[in-house]
């Protein structure tokens, strides 16, 4: 399988849209093999899922995401599991292990609501 962890230096971005760079790695078992890196592409969650699937992104590992990027991405067939800080080394390495509840941002739900309540 193949991974992607949308950083911004050497931790996961923050916020999925303010990432400056995606890390590639091809996953077998618990051996993350690192295929490279690009710059955060432009277009938005449409631009976002070109680049993902031209490097045969099957999952992303991201920061926090707004509703507009994980609709895209999952309606795009990308696994995305958002709300998560670390290091590029210790996110992949909670990946291999499978244990990426260390990882979960402080309040942060394992889904996030689809959509923010109205206030009327």
């Amino acid at each position: 399988m193949n991974l992607c962890l949308a950083t911004y230096g050497d931790r996961l971005a923050t916020l999925l849209e303010n990432a400056a760079e995606l890390h590639f790695f091809q996953v077998k078992g618990r051996t993350a093999t690192p295929k490279g890196f690009c710059p955060m592409p432009s277009g938005g969650p449409s631009g976002l899922l070109l680049t993902l699937h031209g490097f045969s992104i099957d999952t992303l590992l991201c920061g926090g995401a707004t509703p507009a990027y994980l609709d895209v991405l999952r309606s795009g067939g990308v696994k995305v599991h958002p709300w998560l800080s670390g290091e590029i080394t210790e996110t992949v390495r909670a990946w291999t292990t499978g244990d990426l509840s260390r990882l979960r941002m402080p309040g942060a739900a394992e889904t996030p609501p689809a959509a923010f309540p109205r206030k009327d």
